[in-house]
């Protein structure tokens, strides 16, 4: 069952492909994709938080049980604090697909300002994955 691929929407930090392989998983393509009634908090790191006619871009990934647990047991708590939590949703693929995927949300974090470094290490996977310019100009928002 370990090596079992599930899909995964990444829309904060884990688009970023040196963030992935500093927490140890393996390059790999991912596909540009979004999730529709959410908006994208960077405070002080990234989030979704519940809005109506929001949308959050992001990469859909296929990920192995274990991958899932190095990125969302330690890794994450080790950078954030906070714990991100599974949740099902539906993912919209740039060719206009609909699949189901994992999409992790934090729980209880606490409201702060945004590492500078840290948005641009949102940012920079945002540019390459051709997300819309509003939605950069968004990312880039959380800046101080």
């Amino acid at each position: 069952m370990a090596d079992r691929k599930l899909q995964v929407f990444f829309y904060g930090g884990y688009m970023n492909m040196k963030v992935l392989e500093d927490a140890g998983i393996k390059k790999r393509a991912f596909a540009p994709a979004s999730i529709h009634g959410y908006e994208l908090v960077i405070q002080p790191h990234a989030n979704i938080i519940e809005a109506g006619d929001g949308v959050v871009y992001g990469i859909l990934a296929n990920m192995t049980h274990a991958e899932l647990e190095i990125l969302y047991g330690d890794n994450i708590n080790k950078l954030t604090g906070t714990p991100y939590l599974p949740e099902a949703m539906l993912v919209f693929t740039r060719g206009g697909k609909i699949a189901p995927a994992i999409v992790y949300v934090g729980d209880g974090m606490k409201p702060g300002k945004a590492d500078n470094d840290y948005v641009d290490s949102i940012l920079k996977p945002a540019e390459a994955y051709g997300f819309p310019g509003w939605y950069r100009e968004k990312i880039a928002s959380f800046k101080s």
